[in-house]
């Protein structure tokens, strides 16, 4: 709980600061707003001094030209306004998206705060662990969620560097083409005034800029020394794939392996947790093999079932080679897999990418003895990583223990009916030798021998002669 408590405080300043940065990105474009509606303004104060000025006296040709060049500049103009209105669009939307996140920011955090009261009330130890994973993943979570926010604060930094740059070059353009108007005005009209920024800066002073600019870089400085902390900090105590909501699941699987006399059921019941609790894994499956041949397959799935009957079928895939050595077989792409095409095209149809095969091995007596395959299977390419692989393979011998522990079930079981069916034979056919004893006078050797001839003469078998003798006193003619 402490290291969630940890986990939550650097999440919320992280969130805090990404408020803030949003916050003065959100500033920055006003101002960058602003410069463009002063640049508009300016640009209709030039268009109408230009349109009331009387035309000089000018041969036609360079009257044409400046018609065009009117026109061009013109038609730029409209252009860059176009792109304008298109930027203000696309910011517009964007500060929409930001008002939807804080508002999921703002749910979120009323069920971090109804989780938190709920773990102060909770005492079932199993319970908070589930919580404390909980918290921990949530924490996670949202770190991801801040770097994204600030990747796109810095995009929007950028933007907003770019709309000052170009409001600047805007700027200047408009500075030179008052001069141009200034030296096309007529003679013997006064010339306006000078305006007093003709020989400033633009609107925004370049050095407070310059400021900030490196303000930003600094922070972006400080911002990745902070994400390389976390990551360190996350590395040695942070949120694991299989924390303790994993582990208080598979203590009471572990015990159903074990107590639970039905194979098919157990292992229906191993593949539902494994689906659950494997990120990634869509579908899942155990074949059992025995004597060279499938005995059964348990699947979570259809698709698992077909895919596992073209593997079997053919021999070839990653489920048969699992089961040649010990080590597990991943495929991160099954449709670009050039030694199984047949399995490559199966997935396709059934719109699976990647498999993890384990091989089912126990050790017997001299040898391993392989008892089947466990297979796991997703829709994503790449979709397990090194941890899953690892839990797969306890997972697996898991299974392999529950199928050996089953088959020895098995044989003992026709071993004690063979033994209790052997035991009342020798009852009946040593009922049989008695009576043939007692009224023949015979031997137990030639009472015995009586009986197997019989046996051999009536085509039957000798505890079937023995227990007609046993109920009828008379041997069968």
């Amino acid at each position: 709980m402490v290291q969630a408590d940890l986990w939550e405080a650097g999440a919320d300043e992280r969130e805090r600061l990404a408020d803030e940065r949003e916050r003065l990105a959100d500033e920055r474009e006003a101002l960058a707003d602003e410069r463009e509606r002063l640049a508009n303004r300016q640009e209709y104060g030039q268009d109408r001094q230009q349109a009331d000025r009387p035309p000089r006296a000018s041969p036609t040709g360079e009257a044409d030209d400046a018609a065009e060049a009117a026109e061009t500049e013109a038609l730029r103009r409209a252009e860059a306004a176009v792109r304008r209105a298109e930027a203000e669009l696309d910011r517009t939307r964007q500060a929409a998206a930001r008002v939807r996140a804080r508002a999921a920011r703002r749910r979120a955090a009323s069920e971090r705060v109804a989780t938190a009261r709920h773990a102060d009330e909770t005492v079932d130890v199993e319970e908070c662990a589930w919580l404390a994973d909980r918290r921990d993943f949530v924490a996670a979570e949202r770190d991801d969620q801040a770097d994204e926010r600030d990747q796109i604060a810095d995009q929007r930094e950028e933007i907003a560097g770019l709309r000052e740059r170009l409001a600047d070059e805007r700027e200047r353009e408009l500075l030179q083409r008052e001069r141009r108007v200034d030296q096309l005005r007529p003679t013997g009209r006064r010339p306006r005034a000078a305006r007093p920024r003709a020989d400033r800066e633009p609107v925004v002073d370049r050095d407070l800029r310059a400021d900030g600019e490196r303000q930003r870089e600094r922070a972006a400085a400080d911002r990745r020394a902070a994400a390389h902390d976390r990551a360190r900090a996350a590395a040695k105590w942070g949120p694991q794939a299989y924390g303790p909501t994993l582990l208080a699941s598979f203590a009471p699987l572990a015990q159903q392996l074990f107590g639970n006399d039905d194979l098919r059921d157990t292992l229906a019941q191993v593949l539902k947790f494994t689906v659950s609790a494997v990120a990634g894994c869509d579908c899942a499956s155990v074949t059992l093999y025995r004597h060279g041949r499938v005995v059964d397959t348990v699947t979570s799935d259809a698709v698992a079932a077909e895919l596992d009957d073209i593997q079997f079928a053919t021999g070839i895939g990653p489920a048969p080679e699992a089961m040649q050595n010990e080590t597990p077989v991943y495929v991160a792409d099954l449709a670009d897999s050039p030694r199984w095409p047949v399995l490559a095209a199966t997935a396709v149809e059934f719109e699976m990418a990647s498999a993890l095969c384990h091989g089912l091995f126990v050790h017997r007596p001299a040898q391993w003895s392989v008892l089947g395959a466990f297979n796991l299977y997703s829709a994503t390419p790449g979709a397990f990583s090194e941890e899953d692989q690892e839990f797969g393979s306890i997972l697996a011998a898991y299974v392999a223990v529950a199928v050996a522990m089953a088959q020895r079930r098995d044989e003992v079981g026709r071993r004690e009916a063979a033994l209790h069916r052997g035991l009342s034979t020798r009852d009946v056919i040593g009922q049989a030798k008695g009576i043939l004893m007692e009224r023949q006078r015979l031997s137990a050797g030639d009472a015995f021998d009586l009986l197997r001839r019989t046996s051999q003469r009536l085509n039957r078998k000798l505890a079937d002669v023995a227990q007609q003798l046993a109920e009828t006193g008379e041997i069968p003619a």
